[in-house]
């Protein structure tokens, strides 16, 4: 089975949710802020790639399909904040890994935004900054990268690029494997819920409950959640 650190994030928010978006594949509507760090991220790349700013910012805005919410000129000064130059390394790096010797072992996939020499940058666009270490995505990167460089340490980084702010982080062996064990656990986690969901499908808002928090009210799902469990 393929995870994503979204994926395992998500579920670990709310269980339900993640069974809504990719057990039973419910749509949801792209909001201004995924679009915005997907133009971003296209526009960042297109300039390490060697584009002049204007392709490149409109590269990132052909990327979100011109959402009515993002705005050229929002594009522009994110990206230019960004502290980038042609060729500083490779963009958008995709990754599949097993996380355990298993021959069932569930497999971890991602993209990371920029890569050099035992290093890797993830570009945000969030409003809110947050501490390198509040998550386990950077330390799961580096864990990813750790094995095709074949190296023992990894450089993360998180770039803000609303407020020009970066957090640095050496991952030691023995945290990007902490890191890696987080994501094997909600995998595998997840795996046993699939199977008792066949044998149980009646059970599923049992199997797979919801987490009441903050995030409900931005949550695309949140009617179906109320209908199922009644709340």
């Amino acid at each position: 089975m393929l995870f994503s650190y979204s994926r395992l994030n998500l579920y670990e928010t709310c269980p339900l949710r993640f069974y809504y978006k990719y057990i039973l594949g419910l749509p949801e509507c792209v909001t201004a802020p995924l679009a915005l760090g997907k133009a971003v991220h296209q526009s960042i790349e297109s300039l390490i790639k060697g584009s002049d700013y204007k392709n490149a910012i409109l590269d990132g805005y052909a990327a979100c399909d011109f959402h009515r919410e993002v705005s050229f000129k929002e594009i522009f000064k994110l990206v230019e904040n960004a502290p980038v130059v042609k060729n500083m390394g490779e963009t958008e790096v995709y990754f599949r890994c097993p996380l355990s010797d298993s021959p069932n072992s569930p497999q971890l996939q991602g993209y990371i935004d920029l890569v050099q020499d035992g290093r890797l940058v993830d570009w945000k666009t969030n409003r809110k900054t947050y501490d390198i270490l509040g998550n386990h995505q950077v330390g799961l990167y580096a864990w990813a990268l750790s094995k095709i460089q074949k190296k023992e340490w990894i450089e993360g980084s998180i770039y803000f690029l609303r407020y020009k702010q970066e957090r640095k982080y050496f991952f030691s062996p023995l945290e990007m494997e902490q890191a890696k064990i987080w994501a094997l656990r909600l995998a595998e986690e997840i795996k046993s819920k699939l199977v008792l969901l066949d044998i149980m499908p009646e059970k599923v808002n049992e199997i797979f409950s919801y987490t009441p928090s903050g995030a409900c009210g931005h949550c695309p799902f949140v009617l179906y959640c109320f209908r199922d469990n009644k709340i």
